[in-house]
């Protein structure tokens, strides 16, 4: 177009700096940006100024962005949401926040990247708490701020917060978005409540469309009701809608977490055979996770070495996960070596192998690699769980003596430890983790984390209500008995969301069978 003589204006300007920015093309933008110089980029209007802002922002190149920012004679809304949405896309939420506080002129814009920004930095009862902020300044959400915000609330688990903003929808009559909607039931889903995202799938929504059948599926999966996630994924075929790329992912997790063996080979051919959808590496991680909770170790292991794409990292940890499960330390050991080859700086996959080799008491082998461990320099995620009781959240960490009620929690778990002795449980020692002798280890085990929160839970809530916690990592074999037990005793249902799977444990059984 300049070759022909054609002069650009203020909106092809705009228009290119976002197809650089969309296509990362760096060189491109920063040619622009010195063509704009030699025009005057003083004199160039402001939406022109206000992309080229964005365009830094977008491909991360954020001292780029400031540095123009700063040297703006004038800045506008557009100017401000830029930067705000620029540092926390970048990570940088310090920043981010600086200028947010800085904004005389706050847009829903604005609003929404900061609450995005906390959610992104896992600070989310902070993106949650922005939220009603800005709905108390007089600032209307738009949907992208409720998705957002919806977001937070599934990732805590904080289903009071979640159903919060589900009454600030209603009241705004935003209900009927099906966007919102299916926000809506993920975040059910995820916060444990199955019977409410259920409920606004059959009553709230006029026209389901792909994305609303996928949430329910993967919600069905996510809580072990496998046959319940297949019965919706056949009536979405029926109802003519067809399935994709994640749909299938959604139905073969279902699979895999409720021991659907044959079921998930049906779907996984269904989906190349009638579907042409030619399966990615999360189909097959798929199907070696449902070999490998399934029992089937060997078979998982021929069906990747047969992939007719290489197997990543993810793959061979789910078998490397089985092996746990069924305590195969043999084909633990050779699954390791293809999972440190491809991420060698992982340590959880180096913290997996270690407790592997704990649970079957190869103490030496333990001692090695928590030794490679420190030396590689590699952190370790440290379990915590967390309950909300009456809008506030409790966070425990294991052996955790910080918490002002600890000593009652203590005392009812021992409690809880005798009942169970009596009915014949014995405690899952090799879950202690530890070289030590048996009391040792039972006490260890008396102070995992989501053990604390369950205690907690059962003491602060009224008697009959629902306990519902939260954990960052994989619920043992310990604590999942005793809480099948705690469920018995106390005659309330327990639900754990631990970080694979929902546990539903009512009446000393768990929802799970077996099957995480």
């Amino acid at each position: 177009m300049l070759n022909a003589g054609i002069a650009a204006d203020s909106y092809t300007f705009s228009c290119i700096l976002k197809c650089f920015a969309a296509s990362g093309s760096v060189k491109n933008g920063e040619w622009l940006h010195g063509y704009l110089l030699k025009l005057d980029l003083a004199a160039c209007s402001c939406s022109v100024v206000n992309s080229l802002l964005s365009f830094y922002a977008k491909v991360g190149r954020v001292e780029s962005a400031r540095k123009l920012f700063d040297e703006l004679p004038q800045r506008d809304v557009v100017s401000w949401n830029s930067m705000i949405s620029g540092y926390s896309k970048c990570g940088d939420l310090a920043a981010a926040s600086r200028v947010f506080e800085k904004t005389s002129e706050r847009s829903v814009v604005s609003w929404t990247s900061m609450i995005q920004a906390y959610s992104r930095s896992g600070l989310l009862h902070d993106a949650i708490r922005l939220f009603h902020e800005m709905t108390s300044s007089g600032t209307k959400p738009d949907i992208f701020t409720l998705s957002a915000v919806l977001h937070a609330c599934a990732s805590s688990g904080s289903l009071e917060s979640g159903k919060s903003v589900h009454n600030y929808i209603t009241g705004q009559g935003l209900e009927s978005n099906l966007f919102v909607c299916n926000a809506l039931m993920d975040m059910y889903a995820k916060c444990g409540s199955m019977e409410d995202a259920r409920s606004l799938f059959d009553t709230m929504i006029p026209s389901k469309d792909l994305v609303s059948w996928t949430v329910m599926i993967a919600g069905y999966g996510m809580h072990g009701f496998g046959k319940e996630a297949i019965r919706a994924f056949e009536e979405m075929r029926r109802d003519g809608i067809k399935p994709d790329g994640v749909s299938f992912i959604s139905v073969l997790y279902a699979c895999s977490h409720s021991g659907l063996v044959n079921e998930g080979w049906r779907f996984f051919n269904i989906m190349q055979k009638e579907c042409k959808i030619e399966p990615s590496l999360e189909h097959y991680a798929c199907m070696v996770d449902l070999l490998s909770r399934s029992g089937k170790l060997q078979m998982a292991y021929e069906f990747i070495k047969g992939m007719p794409i290489k197997p990543d990292a993810t793959i061979w940890g789910a078998l490397l996960c089985g092996c746990r499960i069924h305590h195969d330390v043999k084909l633990a050991e050779r699954v390791a070596e293809h999972v440190f080859e491809l991420e060698p700086e992982n340590a959880r996959y180096y913290v997996l192998l270690a407790n592997i080799y704990a649970e079957a008491e190869k103490w030496e082998e333990v001692k090695e690699l928590r030794v490679k461990i420190g030396r590689r320099g590699l952190k370790k995620h440290p379990g915590c769980s967390w309950i909300e009781v009456k809008g506030k959240v409790h966070v425990f960490v294991a052996k955790d003596g910080s918490h002002p009620e600890v000593r009652k929690i203590e005392a009812l778990l021992r409690k809880v430890r005798e009942g169970m002795k009596k009915e014949g449980f014995s405690p899952k020692l090799r879950y202690a983790l530890m070289n030590g002798d048996d009391l040792e280890k039972e006490m260890a085990l008396c102070g995992h984390s989501e053990k604390l929160a369950m205690g907690f839970g059962i003491l602060n809530l009224p008697p009959g209500k629902t306990v519902r916690v939260m954990k960052n990592l994989r619920v043992c074999r310990d604590c999942h008995e005793m809480a099948k037990f705690m469920s018995k005793t106390t005659g309330r249902e327990i639900i754990l969301r631990d970080s694979n799977f929902f546990h539903h444990f009512k009446d000393g059984s768990c929802s799970c069978r077996g099957f995480w």
